[in-house]
């Protein structure tokens, strides 16, 4: 009996210890799984922006410039097109779920399915695109040959089961079925050239307002078009039947539809917003504003309010009484985008600022904040070293520091007022110095230290600086106090001016802005652009000498890397003068004009050497590569740019840049491509596909294996060159 009783206790406590060991090891579990959930849920966080690099590149720098935003129908979701592709944001959580339409080139609108589950994009390059939002899974395209020209309008019909697309170009109306994927009979088309026989015409309008703005109404069955006598026509699209027009006057520059096609909103420069009933075809409400630039403007769903926005502030209207409701106020820059919540109980507002906030529309206040959706760049360079990559946007003065092997941030400088601004790196990446036009000193930082020292920037204001070639001395220019122009130059070592330059002998008046600046240890050289003066400033001596070009005004401009030559084209207002002229510095004398171009040259570069030059044509599809002691050139083109020169009248090469060897060639485009040349043999190497906008700025590694670049997609990438 004794032996029973301990042996139950003695079971019972096995069983005890195993129970505690289980509930412990559950709850470490549990715990070690919330900590994991935790950590990929920061890692999400700070990884996103690496999300569906394009082929080549290794990481990404921003989350790109937002153009539009829309909440799904349920409100749980919200799409935010960026110059990346289609940011998929959880409302709730303020938490990105996908990226869709990755650098498929710039989208031009999106649209939700009434469920939620499919969004619709249209592209640039020509294709509707339906992707799974739950998933981020692409599930279709859409494409036609008279899609070229891009696809302005997305917009899913009432049942779920059509999508209707408009092309930009032959500014029609198609229809698809979703399920099947079969193009169904175009029901609206404006050109007769139309490659489709069996298309019914609507003559002289444009079924494209303007983009992202909404022409079709929210149960997918109307559709607006605008024609150039000022006259709005809308359409049903299930019957192909004009049901009503509204003439407007005098032309609008800012206009929205409600979702229900009743009202529209219309604001033009320095006037009130003008509100007008499309069934009875008056103006019915007039709202005064404070704001002197026509405001981009929104309804909300119900269509009972209206957002104005465009410089900083969100201003919400009272439809009915045309009175002001709310004014938001906290963005530091322009707001680039606004969308109303399905409950109405939220806006949600894009700036240039890089911030994307959530606001209370009853109480005003800021609910979420998110952080890293970029602008324009106004400057981004890379020390000599390459190990420091800087960049500055075009909507704020701070000065970032990256890895520019990683995209990883480094660290930031603030201090600047918001204000027209510029910031140049030294040599070695130890030195930054920066400006801005309204204050009165130059800001000098250490970047090891962080330390900032304030330079009194002499006279009026501050055009330009720039750091001398071996990262020394500071150079900058301005109007001085006497009105007349001066250039100053500064030890950043020992703190101390060295000299200031007032010419006394200024050929063409007090004004003098150089554009182009070459500068070492022993010289400054510049070209005033608009009145073609070539100046040199000997460092060593002091003196100086001013030489007139003689010819017209100043276009584009390049010093070879040893300041001994300078490449000009001239005419950037008149006629441009055919040629690249080549001058010698020192004397100012024309060396040879290298001639070849019938439309002008709109970009230059010298390779490191100094034996070639690299140059785009203002009209001309094409680039050349020059032989400076002959004047030969070798042609670069694709075959691929006779169709784009169709869509596009301007120049394909909008940034040149050698590699360090000088034997590649670096051309990013006006549509966001970069092509890569060999400058032997004038052969294309590669193309490197992931901006969706302009390229802004090229910079190749020290040892040329990365690439970066900046577009005005609002993004930096960084491409490894030897990835094959």
């Amino acid at each position: 009996m004794l032996k029973f009783i301990y042996a139950n206790r003695l079971l019972i406590g096995i069983l005890t210890g195993v129970t505690l060991i289980i509930i412990g090891g559950t709850y470490y579990l549990k715990h070690l799984d919330n900590e994991r959930t935790l950590e990929k849920k920061r890692n999400m966080r700070f990884n996103y922006r690496q999300w569906h690099l394009p082929e080549g590149a290794k990481a990404r720098i921003g989350s790109g410039t937002i153009r539009v935003m829309q909440y799904s129908p349920d409100g749980n979701l919200l799409a935010v097109v960026s110059g990346s592709g289609v940011w998929i944001f959880n409302v709730q959580t303020a938490e990105p779920q996908h990226l869709l339409a990755a650098h498929t080139g710039m989208i031009n609108s999106i649209s939700f399915s009434p469920d939620g589950r499919t969004l619709a994009v249209g592209t640039e390059n020509g294709e509707a695109q339906l992707w799974n939002t739950f998933t981020g899974e692409h599930q279709k395209t859409f494409t036609r040959q008279i899609y070229r020209f891009g696809v302005n309008n997305v917009a899913f019909m009432s049942d779920s089961h059509i999508l209707a697309v408009v092309s930009s170009h032959y500014t029609l109306v198609d229809l698809w079925d979703i399920a099947t994927g079969k193009h169904i009979n175009t029901p609206l088309a404006a050109s007769k050239n139309d490659p489709d026989a069996n298309v019914r015409y609507i003559p002289d309008v444009y079924m494209s307002i303007g983009g992202y703005i909404n022409t079709f109404s929210s149960d997918g069955k109307t559709i607006a078009s605008y024609s150039n006598n000022d006259t709005f026509r809308f359409w049903d699209i299930a019957t192909r039947k004009e049901i009503r027009t509204l003439k407007v006057k005098p032309s609008w520059q800012r206009m929205s539809f409600s979702s229900d096609m009743r009202t529209l909103a219309i604001a033009n420069h320095k006037e009130p917003i003008r509100l007008w009933d499309v069934n009875t075809k008056t103006q019915t409400k007039t709202i005064k504003r404070d704001d002197l630039f026509p405001s981009f403007l929104v309804f909300n769903p119900a269509g009972n309010l209206l957002a104005s926005y465009d410089d900083g502030a969100i201003r919400i209207w009272y439809v009915n009484t045309g009175e002001q409701k709310k004014k938001f106020k906290g963005h530091k820059n322009a707001v680039s985008a606004v969308a109303f919540s399905p409950d109405n109980r939220t806006i949600v507002s894009a700036s240039l600022d890089n911030t994307l906030r959530f606001w209370d529309i009853d109480t005003g206040k800021v609910k979420k904040t998110i952080t890293g959706f970029g602008g324009y760049f106004r400057d981004v360079s890379l020390s000599a070293d390459g190990k420091t990559l800087m960049s500055m946007g075009v909507s704020n003065s701070n000065i970032h520091l990256w890895n520019p092997n990683t995209g990883q941030h480094k660290k930031s400088f603030i201090g600047h007022k918001d204000d027209y601004s510029n910031a140049v790196i030294n040599r070695d990446g130890n030195k930054i110095a920066s400006y801005t036009s309204l204050e009165k000193s130059i800001r000098l930082w250490d970047v090891s230290t962080e330390k900032l020292r304030k330079i009194k920037r002499y006279g009026k204001g501050v055009s330009g600086m720039t750091f001398s070639s071996d990262g020394q001395t500071l150079a900058w220019w301005g109007v001085a106090g006497n009105r007349k122009n001066y250039i100053r130059y500064y030890d950043v070592g020992t703190g101390s001016t060295l000299q200031t330059l007032q010419p006394a002998n200024q050929l063409h008046g007090n004004y003098w802005y150089p554009k182009y600046i070459y500068f070492d240890e022993k010289m400054l050289v510049g070209i005033r652009s608009l009145v073609r003066e070539l100046f040199v400033w000997n460092l060593v001596t002091g003196d100086y000498n001013i030489t007139d070009l003689g010819d017209t005004d100043v276009g584009v401009a390049r010093f070879s890397p040893d300041g001994q030559v300078v490449a000009i084209v001239f005419g950037r207002f008149g006629p441009q003068v055919k040629g690249i002229k080549l001058h010698d510095v020192e004397t100012g004398n024309h060396i040879r004009t290298l001639t070849g171009y019938t439309g002008g040259v709109k970009r230059l570069v010298f390779s490191p050497d100094g034996r070639m030059i690299a140059s785009s044509g203002r009209q001309e599809k094409t680039m050349r590569l020059w032989d400076i002691e002959t004047g030969s050139s070798e042609l670069l083109t694709d075959s691929s740019w006779s169709e784009s020169y169709q869509k596009y009248d301007t120049i394909t090469a909008s940034k040149l840049a050698f590699s360090p060897d000088g034997q590649t060639l670096a051309s990013g485009m006006m549509l966001g491509d970069i092509y890569l040349w060999e400058t032997a043999t004038g052969a294309k190497k590669k193309i490197l596909r992931g901006h969706s906008l302009r390229v802004s700025h090229i910079l190749f590694s020290a040892d040329g294996q990365t690439l970066i670049s900046a577009s005005d997609d609002g993004t930096i990438l960084i491409w490894d060159l030897t990835h094959p």
